[in-house]
């Protein structure tokens, strides 16, 4: 059966715009034996992509956000990271001169007294050596340098503000955990960071974020977020993304508790919830009847629900844990919030 989305148009001219590689991977997602399949599995793939966004983008800013007030709360200060950022390179440096003795011949570390010497001597020639950047340290420069070239201040609102997702996944790698450190970010921060989830382990946000850090990079790039399951059906979609939903509500919940209800009350989770069902995305592929809308009754619902949740209309604030959902031919249409 055609999708919706076809009617009327010439199917041929859309593969062809589209390029039918592209499709191939849609096409061989739902098993498609037409054009109008695979594209309308196209179309769903756009709609999973954008329904990930507000979430993803919540998860960034309140992760970044977060990390830093604490670093600001636990060190005194509010440039705090270039502190920390040094510390960890220098701890860094010999291990990496052992693991690579070479390493010492092509750099230096300011302020690791082994390793400070700028120039040595090699087979009777003096070398002028690299002053060695950790990763981390690598991508605050590379921040500094944008703030710099765009004439903004190098301040430290500008610095979190234009820092990227996997700058701050990498500040909860393991490099920066040290119990006797006083400028490890952990443990001493796990509660800042993290003040709903008294439980929540270094090892286990840095592990979520990882895999978020996938999701959010496909999503931002504007490549299909569906590819990252295993195995790529239906069902694998849903297994693999539904996870990574769950990681990061438990995240967003565990930082924000508040900003995570304020995507329950959007209704961004049961967007997502809906899209990742195997029904859904067979739906939008034209693979599975819909049955026609029956006005009335959807009528009836809509009254009956606005009949059980309106309390008044002078009511402070709403109350998402007494919210009535109108439910219709299986899908979830409108959450009301009563206000009393």
């Amino acid at each position: 059966m055609p999708t919706t989305f076809c009617s009327g148009l010439q199917t041929a001219a859309i593969e062809t715009a589209l390029s039918t590689a592209r499709l191939g991977s849609y096409q061989n997602l739902v098993r498609a034996t037409t054009s109008d399949a695979s594209i309308g599995a196209y179309i769903w793939g756009m709609e999973l992509t954008a329904a990930f966004t507000p979430l993803l983008s919540m998860i960034e800013v309140v992760l970044r956000n977060n990390i830093h007030d604490a670093g600001v709360a636990q060190f005194g200060t509010v440039r705090w990271v270039q502190d920390v950022l040094k510390n960890e390179g220098d701890v860094q440096f010999p291990h990496k001169v052992s693991a690579d003795p070479s390493l010492a011949q092509r750099n230096y570390r300011q302020g690791v007294t082994r390793f400070n010497k700028r120039k040595v001597w090699v087979n009777g020639q003096q070398i002028l050596l690299k002053n060695w950047r950790s990763q981390s340290e690598a991508r605050l420069d590379e921040i500094m340098s944008r703030l710099k070239k765009a004439k903004k201040p190098q301040s430290p609102e500008q610095i979190v503000a234009n820092t990227m997702f996997g700058f701050w996944h990498g500040l909860l790698g393991p490099s920066f955990e040290s119990a006797a450190d006083p400028l490890a970010l952990w443990p001493a921060c796990l509660q800042r960071v993290f003040p709903h989830a008294p439980n929540m382990t270094r090892a286990t946000a840095f592990q979520w974020l990882e895999n978020i850090k996938g999701l959010r990079n496909r999503v931002f790039h504007h490549e299909p977020a569906w590819r990252l399951a295993n195995p790529l059906t239906p069902a694998g979609v849903h297994t693999t993304l539904t996870a990574r939903v769950r990681e990061m509500r438990e995240l967003l919940n565990a930082m924000a508790p508040d900003v995570n209800q304020l995507l329950v009350n959007t209704g961004a989770y049961d967007r997502l919830s809906w899209l990742l069902d195997p029904q859904t995305i067979s739906a939008f592929a034209g693979q599975q009847a819909t049955a026609p809308l029956n006005m009335r009754a959807l009528t009836r619902k809509v009254r009956r629900v606005a009949t059980h949740a309106h309390r008044g209309t002078t009511a402070p604030s709403p109350r998402p844990d007494k919210a009535l959902a109108l439910h219709h031919s299986g899908r979830t249409l409108m959450t009301v919030y009563p206000h009393y």
